[in-house]
């Protein structure tokens, strides 16, 4: 199982700081995902995502890829 790269490469960052910016997430979201990032988890190599109190994180492989607002459908395989 890979483990999300750390940092993401610089166009994923920016798209998940513009999801920032439209309000997707809040800044105690950030903290939530920082410190499920800082335990190293391992995610599979295809689509994933990870169910947060107020959003959801989307991936394949190695890279975080959207925050997913309340209502959206994830796809893949979910993460703990």
């Amino acid at each position: 199982m890979p483990k999300i790269r750390r940092p993401p490469p610089a166009g994923v960052l920016d798209h998940l700081v513009a999801r920032y910016r439209d309000g997707r997430i809040t800044m105690r979201d950030f903290e939530d995902l920082k410190h499920w990032l800082e335990s190293e988890p391992d995610v599979p190599p295809g689509k994933w995502f990870k169910r947060f109190p107020k959003f959801i994180l989307a991936g394949e492989g190695d890279l975080p890829k959207t925050f997913l607002a309340s209502g959206m459908t994830p796809y893949g395989e979910e993460v703990e």
